[in-house]
């Protein structure tokens, strides 16, 4: 049932995009590859595929289910979302991060000057990421691999709590609060975060 109401969203979703029989095989990668991202769990995401040293792209946007991202208008609400937070995240510096993920369930990340490690349990049934820092601060991240490229999201609500986490930065997140906030509350089952690259 879910393999086929996912058949019909891409099949929407093309000729919402207008593809066309003669449009180039990259277009069409591109497009699926997106409608795979857009909503939360990924199957071939597990423990392993999360070890290595990732580097921030961008921002991430996706949806609790496929019902939820239906609801909002798509992958084209998704787009709109991601380019807002293009500017939260400049001013915040999250621009700048890197994480590793190494086998001995220890993680550290790096922003600019500031370097935080802790360690990490990753859930193969929910597909997250628990980071809990030295002061024993925890953090869960809904994870999905595809090759190269990993997303890491959060629920929407509280991004401001993680960017100030993440950030040490309190000052500057506050200052995007009405942006991020207005994203927020905007789309049920929103989820926010960033995509990586190894």
């Amino acid at each position: 049932m879910k393999k086929k109401t996912l058949l019909k969203s891409i099949w929407i979703l093309l000729v919402m995009c207008g593809v066309s029989a003669n449009a180039g095989a990259q277009d069409l990668k591109s497009i699926l590859s997106g409608v795979a991202k857009a909503v939360v769990g990924n199957k071939a995401t597990t423990a392993s595929s999360v070890i290595g040293t990732w580097t921030y792209s961008g921002p991430e946007c996706q949806f609790e289910s496929e019902n939820l991202l239906a609801k909002a208008g798509g992958e084209m609400a998704a787009k709109e979302v991601e380019e807002k937070m293009i500017a939260v995240y400049n001013k915040v510096g999250m621009n700048n991060i890197r994480y590793t993920f190494n086998e001995d369930g220890t993680y550290s990340y790096q922003m600019k000057k500031r370097t935080v490690t802790g360690s990490y349990v990753f859930d193969d049934a929910a597909k997250t990421i628990t980071m809990t820092g030295k002061l024993g601060l925890k953090t869960v991240a809904y994870v999905t691999v595809t090759g190269n490229d990993m997303s890491m999201v959060f629920k929407a609500d509280k991004l401001m709590s993680i960017l100030k986490t993440i950030t040490g930065a309190a000052s500057k997140v506050n200052s995007t609060a009405a942006t991020i906030n207005s994203v927020a509350e905007a789309y049920d089952g929103l989820m926010l975060g960033f995509e990586l690259k190894k």
